[in-house]
């Protein structure tokens, strides 16, 4: 009996320290953490003021592969919210919500999570200090008088805290993968663009100013021949396509998009294609004939959005196709085309920190004649198609 009233007593005594213990501990808790960059602010902001690149940079994913997300509302800025469920119980299943911030300077995060506590709040301040940017994560819990979660929160610095390292971590090591432009000062746009018949030129040129021109000039001047040899009228400026922007030499197609006349005549791709697999046949029976190697079937083309017409009279410098149609970032320059190339970066920049591939060829429009205008002068649209 005494035994079994001396633990009665100890028990009593442990719980009494654990009360009072915990009724001293703080009701809530806040831990920075924080690192540098060398990437803009307006790079960081614009990656983390956004859900679409979240599970690459916060580290959900790595403790539950199959983990899903969603998300709801605005897609960038406040009220753009990302859901996740995960079976993992260390996971569970929680939320971040945009609460405020601002632009580029301050992002909050509304945060729903398993972890004890309520009223969890993150604030990423993102501070230039020169060549490097720092960015600060500030996490907040209330407790109140949930006597568990205030022992919990003895921990919270490394229960939470370690995940914000690690995310900070991976918003670093994200941004060392996309091109390094500040794009601050250009306007950019989405749009949705459509193919167009054209006809092209492919140039190379050493990677100067006049030597492109050159090209150009001698290209537009083809093309502009070859539209009205076969009675086509233009339908849009003329367009410079990159295909390798290299170090020595500039790989481009010069194109005119052009309007179809009333009565096309196109190109069947099924006549096409029986034509290329009987002319390969001829040549393979060729090849064995004279004991030569048997040549490869030549590479299907991509399929192209339009059809193309049949019959015209082109000159062996300019060929047919169809122009890129599909999604696009996009903005103006009025300026100097040598300016062109870090424009083409900028939009690169800018796709990749909201969450989009580029792919195809980044191409301008010329919205002023390159004979007649002076260099200073020109104005240009630049597109990069996206995904």
């Amino acid at each position: 009996m005494y035994r079994l009233l001396e633990l009665l007593i100890s028990v009593l005594l442990v719980v009494a320290l654990f009360v009072t213990v915990g009724l001293f501990l703080p009701g809530d808790r806040v831990f920075q953490h924080s690192i540098e960059t060398n990437y803009p602010p307006r790079m960081v902001y614009d990656l983390m003021n956004g859900f679409k690149r979240f599970p690459e940079w916060y580290p959900l994913r790595a403790k539950d592969p199959s983990i899903q997300f969603s998300v709801s509302g605005e897609e960038r800025g406040v009220g753009a919210k990302l859901y996740y469920t995960s079976e993992n119980e260390k996971v569970g299943s929680g939320s971040f919500e945009i609460v405020d911030n601002l632009d580029p300077e301050r992002i909050e995060y509304k945060i729903q999570s398993p972890a004890m506590g309520e009223n969890k709040r993150a604030v990423v301040e993102i501070e230039s200090q020169g060549k490097t940017t720092l960015i600060t994560w500030t996490y907040t819990v209330d407790y109140g008088w949930d006597l568990l979660g205030r022992y919990a929160g003895l921990y919270v610095n490394r229960t939470v805290g370690d995940d914000v390292k690690l995310a900070l971590g991976h918003v670093a090591g994200l941004l060392a993968t996309m091109p390094r432009f500040d794009y601050t000062t250009v306007d950019i746009a989405h749009e949705e663009v459509e193919p167009q018949n054209m006809l092209f030129s492919k140039q190379k040129a050493k990677r100067n100013i006049t030597a492109v021109e050159e090209a150009m000039v001698k290209a537009i001047e083809d093309l502009r021949k070859a539209l009205a040899a076969n009675k086509l009228e233009a339908a849009g400026p003329v367009r410079l396509i990159t295909t390798n922007f290299g170090g020595e030499f500039y790989e481009f197609d010069v194109a005119i998009p052009f309007n179809l006349p009333e009565d096309p005549s196109f190109i069947d791709p099924a006549e096409e294609a029986a034509k290329r697999a009987e002319a390969h046949a001829e040549a393979v029976a060729k090849a064995e004939a004279a004991g030569e190697p048997v040549p490869q079937a030549p590479a299907e083309p991509e399929p192209t959005p339009l059809p193309l017409l049949a019959g015209l009279q082109l000159p062996d410098t300019v060929q047919q196709g169809v122009t890129y149609g599909g999604k696009v970032v996009t903005t103006t320059y009025q300026g100097h085309p040598a300016a062109l190339p870090l424009l083409r970066d900028q939009l690169r920049a800018y796709a990749a920190t909201h969450g989009h591939q580029v792919h195809d060829r980044a191409f301008e429009e010329y919205l002023t004649d390159i004979t007649e205008t002076a260099a200073e002068d020109a104005e240009f649209k630049i597109y990069w198609p996206i995904r």
